[in-house]
């Protein structure tokens, strides 16, 4: 009996691997009340944006803040001045893939912004009392921890032999097959055409 007519055997083993991962895109609006009647705005945006992630059962929750600031003029736009407001958010990123096979203690979750928090709009209310703000951001997430896996084992001869002796132990078997019996006419040739 050759090496390779012995059966493959298949073992569970635990490793480290990337167990569950998710993106969420979110679009929020915030009111901004400004200290005085603003007459345009003539810029917003968005800084200082820090951010932590923790696992909350098959989802990975993001926790942060950013500033968003207005830029406006007042006073029949005679004065111009910045209006800047700390915002604080939490985001439910679900886990889109999950391995259930995963040992919950030994899990790590990371979070990557794939677009910052941005100002996209920013309008005066109908009253003229607060500024509309509209603000993206979207992250991936990514957990990695112990799980079960199921590889193929190989005999330990096998493991001696270098790739020339395991593929010519199959060719020895390949010839034994007849092809005789295939039908020429079934072949396609693609170097005709």
């Amino acid at each position: 009996m050759s090496n390779t007519d012995r059966a493959v055997e298949y073992r569970q083993i635990i490793t480290k691997a990337v167990c569950g991962k998710g993106r969420k895109f979110s679009q929020v609006t915030h009111s901004i009340l400004p200290p005085e009647n603003i007459h345009t705005i003539l810029g917003a945006w968005v800084i200082n944006h820090t951010y932590e992630c923790s696992q909350v059962g098959e989802a990975v929750e993001v926790r942060g803040s950013y500033d968003i600031n207005i830029w406006y003029s007042t006073k029949g736009n005679t004065k111009t001045d910045v209006v800047k407001e700390t915002v604080r958010y939490t985001e439910q990123v679900p886990l889109g893939y999950y391995d259930r096979n995963t040992r919950e203690v030994t899990a790590e979750v990371s979070a990557v912004v794939t677009q910052a928090p941005n100002c996209v709009e920013a309008s005066i209310s109908a009253q003229s009392d607060a500024v509309i703000v509209r603000v993206e951001k979207e992250f991936m997430v990514e957990m990695v921890g112990e799980t079960k896996m199921c590889v193929a084992v190989y005999p330990l001869e096998m493991a001696e032999m270098d790739d020339k002796e395991s593929i010519s132990g199959y060719s020895d078997e390949m010839e034994n097959y007849q092809f005789e019996d295939l039908d020429p006419d079934l072949v396609i040739d693609d170097l005709d055409d």
